[in-house]
């Protein structure tokens, strides 16, 4: 079957988001409950006046090998309504892209959302295909 790239993000807001690495620790927690998530590790960043927290780590998995990345920051805005974002790259395997697709977003959506709404209290929680982010318009 061929592989495909499967690229995914993981949006939330989070009901109480008063410390960054609070609620980071509680995120990180959650994922290393997942076999497929590999060398998981949280660091604090802090540029021109903010501050979050960021995961790192890699997906392991038969299709091949990917990277992991969160960011958790404390302010909501227009262009980033999101407490929590996770890119997920990975690739799939699957008769069409649309199928692999399909199954990444079917593993994210069964495995990793219990596992944080489980640790966190989130408002919303969403899956996206990289389309469906947010892109500024361009002049």
């Amino acid at each position: 079957m061929p592989k495909f790239r499967a690229d995914h993000y993981l949006i939330a807001e989070f009901v109480n988001m008063k410390d960054t690495k609070q609620v980071g620790d509680k995120v990180l927690t959650a994922l290393k409950e997942l076999d497929e998530l590999k060398d998981l590790a949280i660091v604090s960043k802090r540029m021109e006046g903010k501050s979050w927290s960021e995961i790192l780590g890699r997906i392991d998995i038969p299709a091949g090998s990917k990277a992991f990345w969160a960011m958790i920051k404390k302010d909501l805005t227009e262009r980033e309504p999101y407490h929590l974002f996770i890119r997920f790259d990975m690739n799939a395997e699957g008769e069409t892209i649309e199928d692999a697709r399909a199954s990444v977003k079917a593993w994210i959506e069964t495995k990793v959302v219990p596992k944080i709404q489980t640790n966190t209290e989130t408002k919303v929680i969403k899956v996206l295909q990289p389309d469906e982010v947010y892109k500024p318009k361009l002049a």
